[in-house]
């Protein structure tokens, strides 16, 4: 500001300047530049330098400008792509990142690029006649310019700061509890029922017991009841699990995690446990468990329903009442059988038969047999109906009237014999075998599994090929359906069965076929020779494996296990099996193929699946061999021997990612394969040449396969494509990716990687093809012959593409068949389809467009059609149009003279339309228009975002059929709304009659600073438009999510008046950057909020106003000046951030407001709180703090947040006299388990005594501490907070930039299991004292700590018995983790429980300890990550013990960078010797390259 002023002062002698310059007086020049020096100087401090900046280092600042500003659209890029990944897995978009993103656009948009470059010319132009700079317009836009630089540093670094972009969803309950499709409500069951509900509702219920024998309807009872619940919104979320016998623990945790939106990293159960015991903590929460068998340890998996976890509750099923009371189950609720008539009403109806018919006597007796069990009537029902000779039906009656003595597992006789007449009446020869081999399998079964085993086992009769095998299997699944002996599964690709339904089938397979399915159970050898079918899944098998076993009549063996257990097979072990017809191992890591396998010379279906593999050579030998399934599987090299499998029909490579050899020669071999699966597998095919000898496969070989007609694969070079490709044409299933692997998204979770196929999901066909290549001349003609076949179609970075018809095969109708389609990177395209080819997409459900610079519409011009030619786009149920800057419609015809300012016109319909996204679309200047607005009733989902010209979504006037008292109702099914950065939106739309959005349920609106009014009423005359938001023309009666952000000229939400029931339903607001905004909620509408975040609101003084009224300042006046007392019952989250006026609640200075839900509170950055609590009237009234408490004000607090710029002396507690600090926080907290501190600069916290007794997590970042020292009152005695806060289990310092030392000499957190210290480099020696016990601690990170040399002492190692995880990170001093000390006794140091260790760039470090006088144990240590650590020679210079470690890693997730040398020592030393031969070969080219330059010069 001084540089400015004295520039101001200065401007008269920059006048003189130009007059005396024209006069030639360069004397006078020289004396005024040497005065504006000299003021200069004068003005000189240490800002000035960077203001002089401005004026003389103008091209630097712009130059900078747009080096950050190419940086920032490469961090937007990948952003996006991560974005885009994520959402296409299911993940909903954090919405910082979505906040990022929209203001990056702004920042990197076409017209801001535009004015940067306006703003540099302005800077650089000249002055009197050019001989001198405008030194006003140099300091104003270079300012401007490095002002917008550091804003962008800003948001890189908060890019940075992104550890995820989204998070996978709770699914809804409806997503997750396979619908009951005829529940029926029977009289008999509505007692029951409403006990149930009854009990769901009853807040001193936690845990509810259904029990009653296999197949009364348990099941179906309890997801009826979830339902309802969920539809009264008695739970925020709803989960089920199917428990079944012998539970894996773990696969139970993780399907409740997974249905809670988790991602479970850690492999420890317990830790599991934890993080789900926390998760269940955090909202209203429904469990089901279902199908239980034996008691759980419910504490262990991660569930309590104890007084901690007052929100979750238990409801439970189960065939045993004394296993539901060994839960603590009350009540305990008992579904009996259906009454004889309420069977016979149901079997009736589901057989069709009609009062007073023939048969009726019969069918009566039939019902009764049924034993009233709703699953055994279904299926004798299904069974009987299309019966219909009376002879048929007595003869059922007859078996069912002698029915089975075996009562297996719980299930009645007359049950029993339901299910199994309905297995007797099945009519196709196949049905049978087919049904009992669906009982071996897994929940949620793929039906490609089942067909791999069914042709092995020759079930499929006189099928000739894999295509037909699949098809008739498919017909058969949809019998056994229709049967009610197959379920639908949770997929709709999956089939599922009824447990009772499954343990019949295996009982008639146990007794009829001899066969044998075990699950987690020892079998019995002797048995085993007699059987058939053996399948052992998680069992202990190791000693059964060790020797030959004698199977004479086995004809299928499968073990699975769970935790890729190595399994060590005897060479003799399948001698004894010659009846072999199909093999199977999953998740297992087989250290070498037995030689007996070759053996097998029956086998047809080898499944080696997930499973570690090396040579596997010896296949070769099974001659016989139809089916070999690898997938998963961790082969590198297809070996030649493979080329002898002339009979293999189906090959399947999916996922193998280490495959990296297919022997030349080997595909072309295998002349009778008819399936070839490759895809994200091997892809390094050889282009053919004649000169070069061959390494590996090409894809000429597929050319002599003519029975080949399913094809998954991946061709990253067009060039290995053979010229003779018509073979392409044969496919009927495919999935073919050509060009650029940019298809694929590769990142991180956690400590493992996975594959994310960003393209596939979602587009899941039989039939999918996705081109990325330079030249559509690469587009061979096999290739566009699948065009006419194709369902899923991807096209990328295709440059020369200008519309879809340059793809067209000439002699084929293309894209006939396409239901998916998604286009991005073609900057040619100027058009997506002709029209001859739009009228062919009759079948198209999605379609995506991207980053096509140069397309403006998708519809090219329509010169064959006429007025009456209507693009009918039927089966559209979702649109995406992202990124096209010259996009103005989908269709703009010079033929019939209209051109489009709105993306929809009523020459093309969308009647099915689900979903539409348009962003960065800048031409549209509306989506759609009030003459066609009304088709679109399917309308669920609007996202419209950094459209420039946007301004409105609805062009023309709204009115309805009715006059004006109607209302109108636009896009009945919409519930989702979203509005981002269109600047130049004024409103939704113009109405004349009130407009309601019946189902929207979420609204966001971001950064339209246009927009005063979201709906404007055209029918009445305002000089100025209303000034607030939402008027009462506007109805949104359901709406649950509301988001405002962004909006510079807001000043208020609501009128006064509003539509009733509008807004009815509202529980969350997000209002963030409203600089104007000056008052926030009635208090009738505050009430119902469960959620409340106000963000960067600079005019807000008070949160609450009272309807009607105003006060002097534009607040209304709310209640009289004195003391009252008001509950908000349903907030639980209430965040107040950087609001710099405000200073209350609300005005009346004597009040209390109850938050008896409240669980997080946030408040940061609001410097007129001076105190954030204070006891009810012990406060002056000078000094009014942001919440009165008292006992009831508070009850459920669990976190609390607090930042800067809030009064720090009271922060936590503010009260008169000795006697009253000592009793006032004990009560007033009694849940506060979370407390987070923020950037504070003073030295000493001062925390009241006992405040914090019930304290788990301490988190404190930026702040100035030297010590963790706080006061137990103000101004009395410090104290370590070791001592103050013992019981913590949490503790993350981040930041601390002048912390000295953790704690002191025998002082330590004796219960602390976490530990995270980050930032801290003033630290110095050991992270703490010798004397320090780290006895329950799990996992101990550091990073960033450059004081530290020795991390801990020998003592402290000892004493970490329950660490799992250690990570140190980025400590540049750090020589060693544990100090060692020649002077110390042998001794030996274990880790019992370390399972990861990651030791990450630490420069100085060479060894996890030095002294030879330590051996170390790692028992469970499994995964050790080793990276830039170039010191590091050996790992300890004593031994170390580490069994069940066998690789080392080097980098992130990439296998190809781990290593293993037998011991951990030997590994270490050969990468130390790997980086300095490294080094050697660099300094070597470096020498070479100065040599080159040097003899050139």
């Amino acid at each position: 500001m001084k540089l400015y002023k004295f520039l101001k002062t200065y401007l008269k002698e920059f006048v003189l300047l130009h007059i005396i310059f024209s006069r030639g007086k360069m004397e006078a020049i020289i004396s005024i530049v040497g005065a504006l020096a000299a003021k200069a100087a004068e003005y000189t401090v240490d800002p000035a330098a960077r203001q002089l900046s401005y004026l003389f280092k103008p091209r630097s600042k712009f130059l900078n400008l747009q080096t950050k500003v190419r940086d920032l659209e490469e961090a937007r890029q990948r952003l996006q792509q991560s974005v885009e990944a994520a959402t296409r897995n299911g993940e909903v978009i954090f919405d910082n990142v979505k906040r990022w993103l929209t203001e990056v656009n702004g920042k990197i948009s076409g017209q801001s690029a535009t004015q940067m470059r306006e703003d540099e010319e302005k800077a650089t132009k000249r002055c009197l006649a050019g001989f001198c700079p405008n030194f006003k317009s140099r300091y104003h836009f270079s300012k401007k310019a490095d002002k917008e630089a550091n804003d962008i540093a800003q948001l890189l670094i908060e890019k940075d700061a992104f550890n995820a972009v989204g998070y996978l969803p709770a699914v809804r309950v409806t997503d997750i509890i396979r619908p009951v499709k005829e529940y029926e409500a029977f009289g008999s069951r509505s007692d029951a029922f409403n006990r149930v509900m009854a009990a769901l509702e009853d807040d001193t219920v936690s845990i509810i017991g259904v029990y009653g024998m296999g197949g009364v309807g348990k099941t179906t009872l309890v997801k009826e009841a979830a339902k309802q619940a969920n539809e009264k919104q008695l739970f925020n979320e709803v989960v089920l699990v199917s428990i079944k016998q012998k539970p894996n623990m773990v696969n139970v945790q993780e399907e409740i995690a997974e249905k809670l939106g988790m991602t479970m990293t850690e492999k420890n159960v317990d830790l599991r446990a934890a993080r789900l015991r926390e998760r269940l903590k955090e909202k209203r929460i429904l469990v089901v468990l279902d199908d239980i068998w034996e008691s759980l340890e419910l504490e262990a998996l991660g569930i309590s329903c104890g007084d901690e976890q007052k929100g979750c509750k238990m409801l439970m099923t189960s065939r045993k009442l004394d296993v539901l009371e060994s839960l603590n189950s009350q009540p305990n609720i008992s579904i009996e059988t259906l009454k004889e008539n309420e069977a016979w009403n149901l079997f009736k109806r589901m057989v069709g038969l009609v009062e007073g018919s023939d048969f009726q006597s019969i069918a009566v007796e039939v019902s009764k047999r049924c034993a009233g069990l709703p699953i055994a009537i279904a299926t004798i029902s299904k069974a009987l109906k299309p019966k219909k000779d009376l002879f048929e039906w007595k003869d059922a009656l007859r078996q069912l009237s002698q029915p089975s003595e075996r009562n297996f597992k719980g299930i009645p006789k007359d049950a029993y014999s339901a299910i199994e007449l309905s297995y007797t009446f099945l009519d196709a020869e196949e049905l049978r075998p087919i049904f009992l081999l669906c009982s071996v399998m897994a929940q949620d079964a793929d039906p490609e599994d089942l067909l791999r085993y069914a042709i092995g086992l020759g079930f499929l009769h006189d099928l000739n090929t894999m295509e037909a095998s699949r098809d008739r299997l498919l017909t058969l699944i949809n019998d056994l359906k229709a049967s009610c002996l197959l379920l639908e599964g949770s997929d709709p690709n999956c089939f599922d069965m009824h447990d009772v339904v499954r343990d019949v089938a295996q009982s008639i397979a146990s007794r009829d076929l001899h066969w044998l399915a075990l699950f987690k159970e020892w079998p019995d050898e002797e048995k085993m020779k007699e059987n058939q079918l053996i399948s052992l899944q998680n069992a202990e098998v190791s000693e059964l494996l060790h020797h030959e076993i004698d199977c004479p009549n086995l004809t299928c063996f499968s073990i699975g296990m769970e935790d890729y257990s190595s399994l060590n097979i005897s060479k003799n072990f399948f001698t004894g099996m010659q009846r072999l017809k199909v093999l199977e191992f999953s998740q297992t890591h087989i250290t070498s193929l037995p030689s007996s396998i070759a053996s097998l010379k029956t086998l047809c279906t080898l499944r080696l699946r997930n499973c570690g593999l090396e040579d596997i050579a010896i296949l070769g030998e099974l001659g016989n061999l139809e089916i070999l399934d690898l997938r998963r599987s961790t082969i590198k090299i297809l070996p030649k021997e493979i080329g002898q499998l002339t009979r293999l029909k189906l090959l399947d490579l999916s996922d193998c990612h280490d495959l990296e050899v297919i022997t030349p020669n080997v595909l072309s071999k295998l002349s009778r394969l008819e399936e070839l699966y490759l895809y994200g597998s091997f892809d390094k095919w050889e282009v053919e040449r004649i000169e070069n000898p061959r390494n590996n496969s090409t894809l000429v070989e597929l050319q002599h396969l003519s029975r080949l007609t399913t094809l998954e694969v991946h061709i990253p070079d067009v060039e290995a494509i053979p010229k003779d490709n018509l073979f392409f044409g044969r496919m009927e299933r495919y999935k073919i990716s050509i060009g650029d692997k940019r298809w694929y998204w590769y990142y991180d979770s956690g400590m493992e990687t996975r594959w994310d196929r960003y393209y596939d999901s979602g587009m899941e066909t039989s039939r999918m093809l996705k081109l990325r290549m330079n030249k559509s001349i690469h587009l061979v003609d096999g290739i566009k012959l699948l065009f006419q076949k194709t369902q899923s179609l991807c096209l990328g970075g295709m440059e020369d593409v200008e519309e879809m018809q340059m793809l067209d095969h000439p002699n084929v109708e293309s894209f006939r068949q396409l239901r998916f389609m998604k286009v991005n990177y073609c900057n040619m395209m100027k058009n997506l389809f002709s029209f001859s080819i739009a009228k062919r997409l009759c079948q198209l459900e999605e379609l995506e467009v991207s980053i096509c610079k140069n397309m403006t519409k998708l519809i090219g011009e329509m010169e064959e059609a006429d007025e009456s030619n209507i693009l009918e786009f039927n089966k559209l149920r979702i649109l995406k149009l992202i990124q096209l800057e010259r996009f103005n419609g989908l269709w703009n015809s010079e033929y019939t003279g209209q051109s489009l300012v709105g993306l929809f016109d009523k020459k093309i319909s969308c009647p099915a339309l689900e979903e539409l996204k348009v962003e960065e679309c800048h031409k549209l200047k509306y989506v759609f228009t009030s003459s066609t607005v009304k088709s679109f009733v399917h309308l669920k989902r609007l996202e419209v975002s950094n459209c420039d010209e946007m301004e409105g979504i609805i062009e023309g006037t709204l009115a309805a059929e009715g006059g004006v008292s109607s209302s109108i109702t636009v896009f009945p099914k919409l519930y989702y709304l979203y509005l981002s950065r269109l600047p130049k939106l004024k409103r939704f739309g113009c109405v004349i009659n009130p407009i309601e959005f019946p189902s929207l349920k979420t609204l966001r609106i971001w950064r339209c600073c246009a927009l005063n009014t979201f709906t404007f009423d055209d029918g009445k005359n305002r000089v100025t438009p209303p000034h607030y938001l939402f008027n009462e023309e506007v109805n949104f009666p359901v709406l649950e999510e509301l988001e405002i952000g962004g909006m510079d000229n807001l000043e208020r939400l609501w009128a006064d008046q509003l539509v009733e029931h509008s807004f009815s339903k509202l529980t969350s607001v997000d209002l963030r950057d409203c600089p104007k905004l000056l008052n926030v909620f009635p208090l009738s509408m505050f009430s119902r909020l469960d959620s409340l975040s106000i963000q960067l609101c600079e005019s807000i003084e008070e949160i609450i106003y009272e309807e009607g009224g105003n006060t002097s300042n534009g607040m209304p006046s709310l209640y009289p000046q004195f003391f009252q007392s008001f509950d908000f019952p349903n907030l639980e989250f209430f965040c107040l951030w950087n609001l710099p006026n405000l200073k209350s609640i609300h005005h009346n200075k004597m009040h209390t407001i109850n938050w008896p839900s409240l669980k997080k509170l946030r408040v940061y950055g609001c410097e007129k709180v001076e105190i954030v609590f204070a006891n009810s009237g012990e406060t002056s009234s000078e000094q009014q703090p942001l919440f009165w408490v008292n006992e009831s004000t508070f009850p459920n607090l669990q976190q609390l947040t607090l930042g800067p710029k809030v009064g720090i002396k009271h922060i936590i507690w503010h009260c008169q006299g000795q006697q009253q600090q000592q009793n006032f926080v004990s009560p007033y907290f009694p849940n506060l388990k979370v407390v987070e501190l923020n950037s504070y600069p003073e030295q000493v916290i001062v925390l009241p005594p006992y405040s914090l007794s019930n304290l788990q997590t301490l988190d404190i970042w930026g702040c100035s501490f030297k010590e963790m020292i706080f006061q137990s009152e103000e101004g009395g005695e410090e104290k370590p907070a070791s001592l103050l806060l013992s019981q913590i289990t949490q503790l993350r310092l981040h930041s601390l930039r002048e912390m000295m030392h953790l704690w002191k000499e025998k002082e330590g957190f004796p219960n602390l299991r976490i530990l995270h210290v980050s930032g801290c480099p003033k630290l110095k020696a050991n992270l703490v004292p010798s004397s320090v016990s780290f006895r329950n601690l799990v996992t101990l990170t550091v990073q960033r700590c450059d004081g530290i040399i020795k991390l801990i002492t020998h003592s402290t190692a000892k004493s970490l018995v329950q660490l799992k995880q250690m990570s140190i990170e980025k400590c540049r001093n750090i020589e060693e983790i544990v100090q060692g000390d020649d002077d110390d006794d042998d001794d030996d140091i274990s880790f019992p429980q370390l399972n990861r260790l990651k030791l990450v760039s630490l420069p100085k470090l060479e060894s996890f300890c030095s002294s030879d006088k330590y051996t170390f144990g790692f028992p469970s240590l499994q995964f050790l990550l080793l990276r830039k650590c170039p010191k590091m020679k050996m790992f300890s210079q004593g031994h170390s013990n580490t069994p069940i470690l066998h690789k080392v890693g080097i980098n992130w997730n990439r296998k190809e960078d781990e290593r293993w040398e037998g011991n951990l020592n030997s590994t270490i030393q050969k990468l130390f010797r790997e980086k300095n031969l490294k080094k050697e070969v660099e300094n070597s080219v470096k020498d070479l390259d100065c040599s080159s330059t040097s003899n050139s010069k």
